[in-house]
């Protein structure tokens, strides 16, 4: 091995091993920026993957809800950083959402202006509060409308495309994420409103899913940094943060990486945790400014190259 590739693998290792950790999912863009660019430097690299990151923010709630509302039976508020400091990821507010025996609370936004071509990724920083009557997390679903039939009191909106939940426990900071970068566009021309909803992941997103045939959830949850972006790298941040959170919750504190192979695009290993069980991961360069990283059966995308 020659002198110049030993602190590139071991700037990889520093950073998977960073990456494993909780919270600091953001980390990994060193690792491909380090292969894509060939730079040893793990402090130099953090800023990202490739270019910049372009994103259209769809709720800071800095000093209104940003055109957010309800049909449903809801109260929504801003909250202060001072009030909530954990819920609140951007700025200095929030939005708070309170709900008292809503089936399944949903929350929309219009997105006239989204340019589904441009702007495929949707991230969200979330924190459930605690739900009475059970444990569960909380999953949280995005929804696209566009409008459909022109009645005599107004523009009907009909569904076109969902995304799949994405779990949150109760009580503890989150990202919830949508790639919808392989959806037909044709399907999704003219969008005109962005919903989110949620609901306990032990009953369903639909009443008749729950023992008795109603779900009441009765809790309140915050919302922030809720984003289109046109790269996927938030997604794939909150898509590992979460797959760590989950590993960790089941198996106790990371410990550390171990590489077991390195091959000219990549390395597999494994992630070591306290209760000594590990789990496998493997990192590959698919393309210019394309990464992909598989572990826990989620491969999960980095890098501008992907739309």
């Amino acid at each position: 091995m020659s002198e110049n590739e030993k602190p590139r693998r071991m700037s990889r290792r520093g950073v998977l091993s960073a990456v494993a950790g909780t919270g600091v999912a953001a980390a990994f863009g060193t690792a491909a920026s380090n292969r894509a660019t060939g730079d040893s430097s793990i402090g130099d690299a953090t800023d990202g993957i490739g270019d910049a990151i372009d994103e259209l923010p769809l709720g800071t709630f800095e000093s209104t809800l940003d055109g957010w509302g309800t049909d449903g039976d809801l109260a929504l508020s801003r909250v202060a950083r001072g009030d909530r400091p954990i819920a609140v990821t951007e700025g200095e507010y929030a939005l708070e959402v309170a709900t008292d025996g809503e089936s399944v609370p949903t929350i929309s936004r219009p997105v006239t202006d989204l340019d589904l071509s441009t702007h495929p990724y949707f991230v969200a920083d979330v924190t459930p509060g605690r739900i009475d009557g059970t444990d569960a997390p909380v999953a949280f679903r995005f929804r696209l409308y566009r409008p459909s039939d022109l009645l005599e009191d107004g523009l009907t909106e009909e569904p076109v495309a969902e995304s799949e939940p994405v779990t949150v426990p109760q009580a503890t900071p989150g990202h919830v994420y949508w790639d919808a970068s392989d959806i037909d566009l044709g399907v999704l021309d003219a969008v005109s409103r962005l919903e989110i909803g949620w609901y306990p992941a032990d009953t369903g997103s639909n009443s008749s899913d729950s023992p008795d045939g109603t779900v009441a959830y009765r809790g309140g949850i915050a919302l922030d940094n809720i984003r289109a972006t046109d790269s996927v790298d938030p997604v794939g941040r909150a898509r590992l943060a979460a797959t760590m959170r989950d590993l960790q919750f089941d198996r106790g504190a990371y410990v550390r990486t171990e590489v077991l192979e390195e091959f000219e695009a990549g390395e597999t290993g494994a992630f070591v945790f306290a209760d000594g069980e590990t789990e496998p991961y493997r990192f590959e360069t698919l393309a210019a400014d394309r990464f992909l990283l598989t572990v826990a059966d989620a491969e999960i995308a980095f890098g501008g190259g992907w739309s």
